[in-house]
């Protein structure tokens, strides 16, 4: 009597193993057929084939483009061939980074004005991922291309982050002091715009936000005006930051953060009359869904603004390694990160015909398998900036629909390099 119902039990798991690996070549021969294949990740003249973006992004006004880790070699560099793409092709002369708003300053000085040194730009930015010799390597070719341009033309470097104080307050107590309206008022809290957040004293907090209500009344007249006020409001962010810390709610500050990066990315829309931006930060901040992260994010506040004129591309890989910063060691490192696990969207765009490609959600939904596909809830990579061997991996879970408008899927990565 078992051997009969063990052949069944087998025949019957045969037939699921059977129709799930057929539902399985069905979505990925639909996708096939819709997707966007990539010659190459690296940046260069010949952008061919990325020819077929120009009608999906037309009508756009910012594109943002993710990362699914800070440490991917070809993250770094398709993102330049991105930019490349979309300021010769497209026009676009405003580029937007996930760093320091204030301090990007000294870069964009240094790509448009060929002013101050590429170290004062790079450490302007306030975070140590975009320490990296293809963020450099990008740095460099817009400065270069900029050198060709008339005033118009050129590419804007802007950062629309505000962790940090530091930048803003000097920037405001330089041109303060040369005017000699730098007040001791302003001087008792800006120290603590230089120390690291979480050692603030409640009386070094007070004595900062007391600096801004001083620097909030000024009306500044000569200069670059709009920097001075954008730097008075960023700390009047970088104290709002500071307060929103909490033990038991962490998501309190990371949202406070994205709402803020929305508020300045909207600004510089406004600023730069350009309507087109480029848009650079990590899967997390540009999705349009949270999915499991469980927080508002920026794209979620773009999103509704700015409706479809909102283009968000996430990035998703299958296998590879990363540069990672060791907390133990005090060093980045490169480790290898694990296979992208069955059913999430890595493995699935990884058994594609093509390698790396780009994939639009709107075009590809036009079929139904793919559009049943994109509208579940699936598990997507989800590193930052740091991942350890034997750690478990990192996934978000979220209909990629809602997450993103497309994704550059690249099935096999290599770590980002140290600055040379």
């Amino acid at each position: 009597m078992l051997k009969p119902i063990k052949w069944l039990f087998t025949a019957m798991l045969l037939c699921i193993i059977t129709n799930l690996a057929s539902a399985q070549t069905d979505l990925t021969e639909a996708i096939d057929k819709q997707l966007i294949p990539l010659t190459t990740t690296d940046p260069g003249d010949d952008l061919s084939d990325l020819a077929k973006l120009k009608p999906l992004l037309k009508d756009k006004t910012i594109i943002g483009i993710g990362e699914a880790t800070h440490g991917t070699h070809e993250f770094f560099t398709m993102k330049h061939r991105m930019l490349q793409f979309l300021v010769k092709e497209m026009s676009i002369k405003t580029f937007v980074i996930e760093g320091d708003m204030a301090g990007t300053e000294y870069m964009n000085n240094y790509v448009l004005n060929s002013k101050g040194d590429l170290n004062a730009g790079i450490y302007g930015m306030g975070l140590g991922v975009w320490m990296r010799q293809e963020f450099v390597d990008m740095v460099n070719w817009v400065k270069a291309y900029n050198a060709t341009q008339t005033p118009e033309n050129k590419v804007r470097f802007y950062g629309c982050d505000m962790q940090y104080g530091t930048f803003a307050i000097k920037i405001l107590k330089d041109e303060l002091s040369r005017l000699g309206r730098f007040t001791p008022e302003m001087e008792a809290g800006a120290p603590g715009f230089n120390k690291y957040t979480p050692s603030l004293t409640g009386k070094e907090k007070a004595a900062m936000r007391n600096t801004v209500a001083k620097l909030a009344e000024v009306k500044f007249t000569d200069g670059d005006t709009a920097l001075f006020n954008r730097c008075v409001r960023e700390l009047q962010q970088v104290t709002g930051y500071i307060d929103a810390a909490s033990t038991f709610f962490p998501a309190k500050q990371d949202e406070y953060r994205d709402k803020c990066m929305a508020e300045n990315v909207e600004y510089l829309n406004n600023h730069t009359g350009q309507n087109k931006m480029m848009l650079w930060a990590h899967n997390a901040h540009i999705g349009k869904n949270d999915g499991s992260d469980g927080r508002k994010r920026m794209g979620m506040w773009l999103s509704p603004n700015f409706k479809d004129k909102y283009y968000a591309m996430g990035f998703d890989f299958n296998a590879g390694s990363m540069l990672s910063y060791d907390g133990k060691l005090h060093k980045n490192v490169a480790v290898e990160m694990p296979v992208a696990k069955t059913g999430s969207s890595g493995a699935v765009f990884a058994q594609c015909s093509v390698p790396n490609f780009i994939l639009d959600f709107k075009t590809a939904s036009a079929d139904p398998v793919i559009n049943t596909f994109l509208n579940a809830s699936i598990p997507s990579s989800f590193y930052g900036a740091s991942y350890s061997t034997g750690e478990t991996p990192h996934y978000v879970t979220h209909k990629l629909a809602a997450a993103y408008d497309a994704m550059i899927f690249i099935r096999d990565t290599r770590p980002s390099m140290e600055i040379k």
